[in-house]
């Protein structure tokens, strides 16, 4: 049985979530845009998404007569640069793919990174539409409006503007979602939350429908987008200085996230969660200096006028503009939350 519903959202296309549904709704895109003619459909994903659903997604297609090509690329977050979009763009040349062809991007944020990359500027654009498979890319890729791409070491550093005909989010794809991946979903969440309403940390606390779950983080995107769209940034200080200190390869984005949550915003009854989730409490490897330093210095352009968004998770959401001296020492006071005092 499917479902479907739309998502609060400000973008200009639907974002559809619901269970069961994403061939369905892809089918019908590409009999809409086919009416007059038979069209190519592309869809670039990775071995292990379409390994596990390809009989579920790919065959439906299939059975109802669509004319698809897939193109499997690597999926990891280290791997979304212009090598992986060449690779793409020499699929598209084989097949004699056009501008009234569609693209289809399915699978987590790095693969729909790329998709999205190549259709804006393969042939000058082309049209396209994204199927998230897990809850990160669900809840944040759906809504993005530029494509990033990494640049030798550097992180999402070259970026173009995107627009999707369509965003199609299944929530039958998430039970085969490594729980690491899942994490990084959960982070979001419970960034939302403190943002918004803390109650919505009892979805994940009940372990809710999704389905209903992802809908009520898109209403709570709302709200705070109104409130003030710069508070999605609450906690990126210290998220950023965790990853570049790692460059990923010891904590996830999630992880990081939630390791800022939790300074900017500390209580038991969070702390209690993330174990439940299975999220660190502690920062290994790195000391509180270390951390405090990369801040500063990416802080430095601001000067003497720092904002710094802070949240209490009852829908207060405040700007606060800080001295680099009244920054260092705030930092320095939510990195003790979080950092092991033993660390040098």
């Amino acid at each position: 049985m499917t479902c479907l519903k739309r998502v609060e959202s400000t973008r200009s296309y639907p974002i559809e979530c619901g269970r069961g549904m994403a061939h369905t709704c892809l089918y019908e895109l590409v009999k809409e845009r086919s009416s007059d003619h038979e069209i190519q459909v592309a869809i670039v994903t990775d071995k292990e998404v379409d390994g596990l659903h390809h009989a579920g997604f790919i065959s439906e297609l299939e059975k109802k007569g669509l004319k698809l090509t897939v193109i499997r690329i690597d999926g990891r977050q280290s791997s979304k640069n212009f090598d992986v979009v060449m690779q793409v763009f020499e699929r598209l040349m084989d097949i004699s793919f056009s501008g009234d062809d569609l693209l289809v991007g399915w699978g987590g944020g790095s693969v729909l990174d790329v998709t999205a990359f190549c259709a804006s500027t393969f042939l000058g654009g082309l049209p396209y539409c994204l199927i998230p498979t897990t809850l990160m890319s669900m809840l944040e890729s759906a809504e993005a409006d530029l494509s990033y791409l990494n640049y030798m070491s550097h992180k999402d550093c070259v970026s173009v503007k995107c627009l999707p005909l369509a965003v199609y989010m299944d929530v039958e794809f998430l039970p085969t979602v490594p729980e690491s991946f899942m994490k990084n979903g959960y982070a979001q969440i419970i960034r939302y939350a403190m943002l918004d309403q803390i109650t919505l940390l009892n979805r994940l606390v009940n372990k809710s429908d999704m389905f209903i779950t992802i809908d009520e983080c898109y209403l709570a995107k709302s709200r705070i987008r109104e409130l003030d769209p710069d508070a999605f940034s609450y906690g990126k200080e210290i998220k950023e200085a965790i990853l570049q200190h790692f460059r990923f390869l010891r904590y996830s984005e999630g992880e990081a996230l939630a390791f800022a949550v939790a300074a900017m915003n500390p209580s038991e009854p969070l702390f209690r969660l993330y174990d439940m989730l299975g999220f660190p409490r502690k920062l290994e490897g790195v000391s509180k200096e270390a951390l405090l330093r990369r801040i500063m210095k990416e802080l430095s352009p601001c000067k003497d006028e720092i904002p710094v968004i802070r949240a209490s998770g009852n829908g207060e959401i405040k700007r606060t503009v800080m001295t680099r001296e009244e920054a260092e020492k705030f930092f320095s006071s939510r990195l003790d939350v979080i950092c092991d005092s033993s660390a040098r």
